[in-house]
């Protein structure tokens, strides 16, 4: 065998273990599908995806949030979207922007009613946006070069 022949043959196993690669990350189920997870709505949710891994987005419901006196890290909350709403239970730290009203992003498992959430999210509040991409905020004249 030549040296051309082996470096197609070399280039060719490489492409092939990539391919397969690719196939089996992207159809087993396990650590590598929590990377590939679906975003829908709290109405899709109960009819179509129960007891299968989802991310949902909404507001926490005023008045929701519920943390064990047992437990101080699990805690059930309803997570409003639009006219709708589910109830989530979470027991890992909460980020420091969990609070009634604040918009976050859960992912988990729909089963019998509640979304077992293992990750959550807050988005930034939006009073931190305005100061950081509105110019007229910045008085230039009190920085010293």
């Amino acid at each position: 065998m030549n040296s051309k022949n082996k470096f197609i043959f070399a280039v060719s196993g490489i492409i092939l273990v990539f391919v397969v690669w690719v196939y089996w990350v992207s159809t087993s189920p396990g650590e590598g599908a929590k990377s590939m997870v679906e975003f829908i709505s709290i109405e899709d949710l109960e009819d179509d995806y129960e007891n299968e891994r989802v991310r949902l987005g909404g507001l926490i419901q005023d008045g929701s949030i519920q943390i064990s006196e047992s437990n101080l890290l699990d805690v059930h909350f309803m997570l409003d979207q639009d006219d709708e709403s589910v109830k989530v239970h979470y027991t890992k730290t909460r980020p420091d922007l969990f609070k009634d009203g604040a918009e976050v992003i859960v992912e988990g498992v729909y089963n019998a009613g509640i979304f077992q959430a293992d990750m959550l999210q807050t988005k930034c509040a939006s009073r931190y946006e305005g100061d950081l991409r509105d110019e007229s905020d910045y008085n230039m004249d009190e920085v010293e070069i």
